[in-house]
């Protein structure tokens, strides 16, 4: 039963019910995350950016993923699917979905380094947390720039995904969590339609103009 009108209006749920510190930044996960943080950085009047990272699908099942990989090429596997594909299926899959992440970088954040985060607290959010391996990822990248802390925040996410997210983030937050199995982020939502890039260049061009995207804010 869907619990969410749609994205932005889980996004504007999550900016009421956080308290997040002042020198927070949102680092979305696109494409879905995309919506979700941009509802949290107008309501908070915090910058948002895009962190660029994405599952590897299972090729029997590609809604679903047995890891991830993030902009430096780091991959990240699912111990569960060790031995159930072949080195080279795994290396072919990530060469198709690296070329994609970085594809994503330059037409999302125009290709721009990732600025160093010292004395910032990083906030990781997506439309919904289902393994976790992406959002791991993400932490993973984002502790290169140095936070100060690191949080992960959904809508909705199971509440073994939780568990595990918290071995990579200093805190967790989902405004529902599931103890349902199987677990599908899509089923809380009325409309999750996959977003275009034209729908996140939207986001983030609104983001500019009030001088809330990261990569550009002085």
């Amino acid at each position: 039963m869907a619990i969410f009108r749609d994205r932005i209006q889980a996004g504007l749920e999550l900016a009421e019910r956080l308290e997040l510190p002042e020198n927070s930044v949102v680092f979305a996960i696109p494409r879905g995350g995309v919506p979700i943080g941009f509802a949290l950085s107008k309501a908070k009047r915090l910058p948002m950016d895009i962190v660029v990272v994405r599952k590897l699908p299972i090729p029997w099942n590609p809604e679903a993923g047995f890891g991830a990989v993030t902009l430096d090429g780091t991959v990240y596997i699912n111990p569960e699917f060790e031995g159930y594909l072949s080195p080279k299926t795994v290396e072919e899959i990530v060469r198709i979905v690296l070329s994609e992440v970085e594809r994503r970088n330059r037409v999302y954040r125009g290709g721009a380094n990732y600025r160093d985060l010292t004395g910032k607290v990083a906030v990781v959010v997506d439309d919904g947390f289902a393994s976790g391996y992406t959002a791991g990822a993400a932490a993973n990248f984002l502790k290169k720039l140095n936070p100060e802390k690191i949080y992960a925040v959904a809508p909705v996410c199971p509440v073994h995904t939780k568990e595990l997210l918290e071995n990579h983030y200093d805190g967790v937050y989902c405004l529902v969590e599931s103890r349902e199995l199987p677990f599908a982020v899509a089923s809380f939502y009325e409309d999750f339609h996959d977003l275009t890039d034209e729908e996140v260049l939207n986001y983030v061009e609104e983001l500019k103009k009030e001088n809330l995207f990261w990569p550009e804010v002085r």
